[in-house]
């Protein structure tokens, strides 16, 4: 590695992991003070909120790496053209791409670290702090049950007891309903031997309350057998809300294989749901190079910056500021689209980064 790569590397991982590290506080900052209230009447203890907010450092930087990288690229350059490093270089006879080739690197490096983070530590990391928030901070006693706010749950999945596999569209945490429920009932060599579909469950404190019941019989190929049968009202013995909830709601925080898995099981249930899931699987891979594609576009308009002095810092922030949120607009419209049955999911989740990738490549090289 050459000395001038070295160099610049070198400055970018200063300020990369001085934005990082300030995004980390800021954001256990204003966390911590949205929660103040339930904090102090929980009477959390101070190793509980060490242990919540450290285990919630692996999502922190998930989502602020790419915002990260993107200011870093912007001020690296930006320094350098003040001191008329650039110009230095070009003078030399070092090429556009040359220049930016150690940007690109690091930001293969930033996406790969950010991949194997959301792979192998994201995970368990979220399902610590989940628990976490729930009984220590977050704790409600069945007294106060009614004065909660309602909440909507969406794309609740799991593998249930008994051999089932239980699908809930929607769920009210308020009212306690849930509404589009798909049951699949398995026999001893994982065929779906029997079908449940009802319209809306409510849960009664005991057990759960079902109508307009459709129930199929399937034999080994998944065919049906006989004419289904309908049930205006039946109670059905499933896991209770809280176990519904923590168990199929979080999903998003599942590794790359593991939901892969999750949405074969899940393959016969409503194909809505399961579009949403599958834009989301690939999102996995979509999301974390995100910080490469904001580095290749924020490094093409940072090079046009001829700017100095306070101008130029302001323009950098301005610039930073714009490129991040069209980025996330745009990939949150396609992600809409895609989880809307309108462009398929592998496309909705990538087409962000094709568009801005192929848009960097054309900066760059004009």
């Amino acid at each position: 590695m050459r000395i001038l790569d070295k160099y610049i590397i070198k400055n970018f991982l200063v300020s990369f992991l001085y934005c990082l590290t300030l995004f980390i506080f800021l954001y256990i900052i204003i966390d911590l003070f949205g929660h103040l209230d339930e904090i102090l009447k929980q009477r959390a203890s101070l190793s509980i909120l060490q242990q919540y907010y450290l285990s919630m450092i692996p999502f922190i930087i998930l989502h602020t790496a790419p915002i990260a990288a993107l200011i870093s690229t912007i001020y690296t350059i930006g320094t350098m053209n003040k001191h008329d490093e650039i110009t230095a270089m070009r003078a030399a006879g070092i090429n556009i791409f040359r220049i930016l080739s150690p940007f690109i690197f690091i930001g293969l490096v930033i996406s790969m670290t950010v991949f194997f983070v959301s792979e192998k530590v994201l995970p368990s990391s979220m399902k610590t702090a989940t628990s976490i928030k729930k009984n220590y901070i977050e704790k409600e006693n069945e007294k106060s049950d009614k004065t909660k706010a309602r909440t909507t749950i969406d794309a609740i999945a799991l593998y249930g007891k008994n051999d089932r596999l239980i699908f809930i569209e929607s769920y009210d945490t308020g009212d306690k309903i849930a509404t589009g429920i798909t049951i699949l009932q398995q026999d001893k060599d994982g065929n779906v031997s029997k079908k449940l579909n009802a319209n809306e469950g409510k849960w009664t404190g005991e057990n759960w309350s079902f109508s307009d019941v459709l129930i199929y019989k399937l034999d080994e190929k998944g065919a049906m057998l006989g004419n289904p049968s309908f049930y205006k009202e039946m109670d059905i013995d499933i896991e209770r809300p809280e176990e519904l909830i923590s168990k199929g709601a979080y999903y998003e925080f599942m590794d790359f294989k593991n939901l892969s898995s999750y949405i074969r099981n899940f393959e016969n249930t409503s194909p809505h749901i399961i579009n949403k899931l599958k834009v989301d699987l690939h999102q996995k891979i979509s999301f974390p190079f995100t910080s490469l594609i904001i580095i290749l576009i924020g490094s093409s308009f940072a090079m046009k910056i001829k700017r100095r002095g306070k101008s130029a810092a302001i323009m950098g922030a301005g610039m930073s500021m714009v490129i991040g949120f069209v980025y996330y607009a745009l990939m949150a419209t396609f992600i809409a689209l895609g989880k809307g049955g309108i462009l398929p999911p592998v496309l909705s989740a990538h087409l962000a980064n094709i568009i801005f990738g192929i848009i960097g490549i054309v900066l760059v090289r004009n």
